[in-house]
């Protein structure tokens, strides 16, 4: 099997008009300072160049929480219809809460609300409704308000727990600087 290689940028020479990349750099000059935040200068592979790494597992995970989220709100809304839980609009909404919870926790902070407002769209338009309408009575206020607050359970909880992450990082490298 063939493996596919990138080729490799090839210098172009400067227009005549252009100052020579290779000019010695006076004192202040840009180019005494060297390259910019996220410029690498010539010739640097492509992430160099943008100052970006790829994203770790756990930085994606939390991109995708949102429409992972949307979709098992979507299969919790069919299991109930179908089981005839929904009927049950405290159980249904403990569920859609419990749901809510984790996947605030796992998204990022940004994305809370939009978490919040699509769980709460399945729940008030296919649980209470069961129409795909979108009300605002009592029990839809009071719907979105549970919801709310257990979205907002779930960045807190999260949040602690990134903190936490953090100081016990922080722990460890300063006890290896320490050794060393």
């Amino acid at each position: 099997m063939a493996t596919l290689q990138h080729p490799t940028p090839t210098p172009t020479p400067a227009p005549a008009s252009e100052p020579a990349r290779n000019a010695p750099a006076t004192a202040g000059s840009p180019a005494a300072r060297g390259p910019g935040i996220g410029h690498a200068g010539p010739g640097a592979p492509p992430a160099a160049r943008t100052g970006r790494a790829a994203p770790r597992a756990d930085e994606l995970g939390r991109d995708l929480a949102l429409p992972v989220g949307a979709a098992v709100a979507a299969v919790a809304v069919t299991a109930l219809l179908v089981t005839g839980q929904a009927a049950h609009l405290t159980f249904s909404l403990a569920a859609f809460a419990l749901l809510t919870v984790a996947v605030t926790a796992a998204a990022r902070l940004r994305l809370v609300p939009a978490v919040v407002l699509v769980s709460w769209m399945f729940f008030d338009g296919f649980v209470v409704h069961q129409r795909a309408e979108l009300a605002w009575h009592q029990a839809d206020r009071a719907s979105f308000w549970v919801l709310a607050a257990a979205g907002l359970a779930g960045a807190v909880c999260a949040g602690v727990a990134r903190v936490l992450r953090a100081g016990r990082v922080a722990r460890a490298v300063r006890a290896r600087g320490r050794s060393a």
